[in-house]
């Protein structure tokens, strides 16, 4: 109780930031305190740790194939020496232990031969890859509440991308970082004189300059929708701020934990690695769903139970979108966005969108924009009644379900929905829509 009652207080003073009359000095932390909230309630709510399980699972069963696939694009660069520093880096909070698993993982994946795996061992092989992206990209897709995913097409034309792309960029990173790490060989190369100290504070900071570039690109690419650059930064900076102090918490850890190795004896290494792994992700998935918060602050008061509208919800938001597209699109301007239409309506984007996503599966509305969808009519609003779009509207859903028609009732019943459709007929079959969005009266 006690926590539930700090959470709400919380929230109250969060929205503090936005109330008229409040200082502007008030509204930067108020709005970063909302986000956190709205972050940790999707920690709390346990969907975020069960789709880092997930991917734990899914990583220990492609660990090998990814790691084989980069090897060898590494080697046919000639840096697969590079391997090892990366997997080494990722490993440093587990220690000794860590080094050794990193130095077996090389070896293994080193002893495979994908050359002469033959066709169907390549297919297997390439498959397990490919699932194990999927996996990420319906985790991602689930935070950013994202319900089309990529096409066969598109997954098979990205996730190779990221295949050969991502060893080279690892391969380039690892480079980097040695190279600043190496003033006097970086001055040969230069043929200029560096500063004393420029060099060692650049190689300080590399690891997590690539760390936030890495994640930035993740949080960019990965979800099936446009995502921004500023969110993605924010998101970007703050995993890897999360991951090296993790990572730093995490080596106190193993060098404590004494105890587990006389309990789990020759598994304890694979256990604090499965531990680590699935901090990893938790970090990653955090990170994902800041930028989600970010980019549409709108839906952080919106619970990630939040399943159905009610259908009073849906049918007076209805009229507010078509009033406001059908406003701008008579008016001669740019068919709006989501986010726009959000703020306009001063309504969450989610509930925004998925009323537009009905409308527009009805004929409706329709979309444009190839970055980014617009939001258009979708038909001639003039001759289109309210009482024609509530009726669209109420019907959206029947065709994944049952059909009205299919539900059979009493002639009592029937009257009684005749008279409804009759009443409503008369009394808003008169209104198009066109006179909603320009606003005439209507009395």
């Amino acid at each position: 109780m006690k926590s539930a009652s700090l959470k709400s207080k919380a929230r109250e003073t969060a929205k503090e930031a936005h109330r008229p009359g409040r200082a502007a000095w008030l509204k930067a932390p108020m709005a970063v305190a909302h986000l956190v909230l709205a972050v940790a309630h999707d920690l709390r709510e346990g969907n975020l740790r069960l789709r880092a399980a997930a991917l734990t699972y899914a990583t220990l069963l492609s660990l090998a194939p990814l790691l084989a696939i980069c090897f060898s694009v590494l080697k046919g660069i000639g840096l697969h020496n590079q391997l090892e520093p990366f997997l080494l880096d990722f490993l440093s909070p587990l220690g000794e232990q860590g080094r050794d698993i990193a130095r077996k993982i090389v070896g293994f994946v080193d002893n495979i031969k994908v050359g002469v795996l033959g066709t169907a061992g390549f297919v297997a092989l390439m498959y397990g890859v490919i699932a194990m992206m999927r996996e990420i990209e319906l985790a991602f897709n689930d935070i950013w509440r994202v319900k089309r995913t990529r096409s066969l097409t598109q997954r098979i034309r990205d996730y190779l991308s990221v295949l050969f792309i991502g060893p080279l960029s690892m391969a380039l990173s690892v480079a980097m970082t040695e190279a600043f790490r190496h003033a006097n060989l970086a001055e040969k190369w230069l043929g200029i004189v560096i500063p004393g100290g420029v060099f060692e504070t650049a190689a300080a900071f590399m690891p997590y300059a690539l760390f936030m570039f890495a994640f930035t690109a993740l949080y960019m690419f990965m979800p099936n929708t446009p995502v921004k650059l500023v969110p993605a930064l924010a998101a970007g900076f703050v995993a890897t701020v999360l991951w090296k102090i993790l990572g730093w918490l995490f080596g106190i850890f193993v060098v404590g934990s004494g105890s587990y190795a006389a309990i789990y004896s020759i598994f304890a290494a694979m256990m604090m690695f499965m531990i680590w792994v699935y901090t990893g992700w938790l970090v990653v998935l955090i990170g994902a769903s800041l930028a989600y918060y970010v980019q549409h602050p709108s839906n952080q008061r919106i619970p990630r139970r939040f399943k159905h509208m009610s259908m009073r919800v849906r049918e007076k938001t209805a009229l507010m979108l078509c009033g406001e597209i059908g406003r701008g699109f008579y008016a001669g301007e740019t068919p709006p966005v989501l986010s726009a239409l959000a703020k306009k309506l001063e309504l969450p984007a989610l509930i925004v969108g998925e009323v537009a996503e009905a409308l527009i599966k009805v004929g409706i509305l329709a979309t444009t924009g190839k970055a980014a969808r617009q939001y258009m009519p979708g038909c001639p609003f003039d001759m289109v009644s309210v009482d024609e779009m509530l009726k669209r509207l109420r019907a959206a859903d029947e065709a994944d379900g049952i059909a009205f028609d299919q539900v059979k009732s009493s002639g009592a019943i029937e009257g009684i929905l005749n008279s409804i459709d009759t009443i409503a007929r008369r009394e808003l079959g008169k209104i198009t829509l066109k006179q909603i969005a320009s606003g005439e009266d209507n009395e």
